[in-house]
């Protein structure tokens, strides 16, 4: 009898356990990805990684990946692009860009007015993620994009040269 109640005992902990589990699963991954560089929520559309000596980041795009990478770039050890056409990753260096493009993806939720703590409003004159910079893995579909959305074709060492122009 005791052994069964020991049983019991066990078993209704381990369900619980579970259950408190699966709970904070499901409620974490539905937790807003945030921007390691910057701490923005970071678009599918335009997610990037960046390899480092100290570990792997996540930013919420190419631009502010790439003043990352070149405000740290002895720690920089590669880089992936989310290709906007497929969604999958690639090789940042390989990439094209769509520089300046009309669609804003993660500063979209950022307003463009800003309030001064002295000076009433302002219109936002720096922004680390504008103009936006959106990856292709192939020039073709980074210049369809152009064509819907304006901005610019740049390689990597363009879009990078560019970024550390702003």
């Amino acid at each position: 009898m005791q052994r069964r109640s020991i049983l019991v005992t066990a078993l209704t902990v381990v369900a619980l356990a579970g259950v408190i589990l699966f709970a904070y699963h499901s409620r974490s991954s539905k937790q807003p990805l945030l921007c390691q560089v910057c701490g923005r929520v970071v678009p599918k559309q335009t997610e990037f990684r960046i390899e480092t000596t100290h570990g792997n980041l996540i930013a919420c795009c190419p631009r502010c990946a790439m003043h990352y990478m070149l405000d740290h770039s002895n720690e920089v050890r590669g880089a992936r692009a989310t290709d906007y056409a497929s969604g999958r990753l690639i090789d940042a260096h390989s990439a094209f860009y769509d520089e300046g493009g009309d669609v804003q993806y993660c500063t979209r939720l950022a307003p463009a007015v800003e309030r001064g703590p002295n000076d009433g409003t302002r219109l936002r004159t720096y922004d680390r993620c504008l103009p936006v910079l959106v990856a292709f893995a192939a020039r073709p579909e980074a210049e369809q994009y152009r064509d819907e959305h304006g901005g610019r074709v740049l390689t990597y060492d363009q879009a990078l040269q560019s970024v550390g122009a702003h």
